[in-house]
């Protein structure tokens, strides 16, 4: 019986030291955590910085700093380009030795203007591959830039930029205020080789919002110190769309009958289905349209005939007169596809036309509204 009770009580006391052992992380959660350890070295800086289309020294206006164009077209990007002039007090192998290198964050804009407002990209924007898609001024991308070669870089910056469009590149002025005669002089540091010129490649979506986007360069050494220069450039507006008809036939019309000829939502071969409608700009838009009367005329300065359209089958119509221009509700978000219904209402087919059929012409077009901002 001592036996037993001796047994009893070492198991007694295995329980008690195990159990609170095992509440230890219920949950399986643990926390972790670091200190950036930067010690040693001086902090490598960014002389200057600049973004360009693809050939790296031209934009698509006159003012300062870098302006862009999409290209209005279903599925086409825009390609530009990323540089940044670097150097380092300890040493350009301080950069170009791994894990030192140089890098381009690109963040989603803002509306331009005295008090500037995060994008937001709506539900149908689909972000390009490597993209975060987020919108509301967060990082887009960050994509790391490559070294050019001497000759290359003072050729790139010292003849293309500063002789064609010298006001595209952002300066720094810390440590000190650095200018094309500094970066650019014969006893410099392109031509010393104690500074470089690096640059990639940065694709934006033609449905990416126009605004204005932050870029930072940011260069690495080898122990983690990091030097920055941010500046901005421009995504300009440009509001287009395309649709899948260029033809809207009404077919048999009765008078005073509502005839009315549905789209749909699939985007078909030309004319092959119902009315479609797709943003292909970097603004939001609204679309109008505008029609002739097809030859029916007026009675007692009255139009005989009346039309209707709308953008979705939830938006209300919008009823309107021949020679009228009518902006149409429910606007289309950054690449947003939608149907678009037409009716014709005929009150009087007039005797003086002797023809069975009647033809016109519509004109559609679009007006490029205020983008959706973030906190909305």
């Amino acid at each position: 019986m001592k036996k037993i009770i001796s047994s009893l009580t070492i198991i007694g006391l295995l329980v008690s030291v195990l159990g609170p052992a095992l509440a230890v992380a219920t949950d399986g959660t643990i926390s972790t955590g670091l200190t950036r350890d930067t010690t040693g070295g001086a902090t490598p800086i960014v002389k200057a910085k600049w973004e360009a289309n693809a050939d790296r020294y031209t934009d698509d206006a006159i003012t300062a700093g870098a302006q862009f164009l999409p290209s209005g077209q279903y599925g086409v990007k825009k390609t530009i380009a990323l540089c940044a002039i670097v150097t380092d007090p300890d040493g350009l192998a301080d950069i170009t030795t791994a894990p030192g290198a140089v890098y381009g964050d690109v963040f989603y804009p803002t509306t331009p203007g005295a008090t500037p407002e995060p994008i937001e990209l709506g539900d149908s924007h689909v972000a390009l591959p490597g993209q975060s898609g987020l919108g509301c001024g967060e990082l887009m991308q960050e994509d790391k830039l490559a070294k050019l070669s001497k000759a290359d870089g003072i050729d790139l910056f010292c003849n293309l930029v500063r002789n064609n469009n010298n006001n595209l590149p952002k300066f720094n002025t810390s440590p000190i205020t650095y200018t094309y005669d500094e970066i650019c002089a014969t006893d410099g540091e392109l031509q010393k080789e104690t500074a470089v010129v690096y640059c990639g490649t940065k694709d934006l979506s033609y449905e990416d919002p126009s605004g204005d986007y932050a870029v930072w360069a940011v260069v690495q050494d080898k122990v983690g110190l990091q030097g920055k220069l941010v500046n901005k450039f421009t995504y300009l507006p440009v509001t287009a769309f395309e649709t899948d008809f260029n033809q809207v036939l009404y077919g048999n019309v009765r008078l005073a009958t509502h005839k009315v000829i549905s789209g749909d939502l699939t985007w078909d071969a030309l004319n092959a289905g119902g009315a479609s409608v797709r943003n292909v700009g970097n603004t939001r838009l609204s679309m109008r349209v505008w029609q002739d009367d097809m030859g029916f005329g007026k009675t007692d300065g009255i139009w005989n005939v009346r039309y209707d359209a709308r953008v979705g089958s939830f938006a209300a119509w919008a009823n309107y007169s021949p020679e009228q221009t009518k902006t149409l509700a429910d606007a289309l978000d950054l690449s947003e596809k939608d149907e678009m219904d037409f009716s014709i209402d005929v009150s009087k087919f007039p005797p003086t036309h002797e023809e069975e059929s009647y033809t016109g012409t519509m004109t559609l077009s679009a007006i490029g509204i205020a983008h959706l901002v973030c906190g909305d």
